[in-house]
């Protein structure tokens, strides 16, 4: 069971980040990273790059996850 200020890996980047949020059942975590990342993950197009708006990377984007998924940042990777 995670609680609000433990530490987790970003499930995208696998830094540690911080439990900033539980679910009310325990079953989901929002965990803040510290690393950049990009609001919406694309996928390839076939019309390159510059065809689709890019979005900013922004810090300490929080991630809700399943809490028997987060890895607490004392196991390794």
């Amino acid at each position: 069971m995670v609680k609000i200020g433990d530490r987790a890996r970003c499930p995208q980047c696998h830094e540690v980040g911080r439990v900033v949020w539980v679910s009310q059942d325990g079953k989901r975590a929002g965990i803040q990273c510290p690393g950049r990342h990009s609001q919406i993950s694309r996928g390839h197009s076939k019309f390159g790059s510059n065809a689709r708006p890019q979005t900013k990377p922004e810090k300490n984007m929080v991630f809700l996850m399943e809490t028997e998924i987060a890895t607490p940042a004392s196991t390794p990777r």
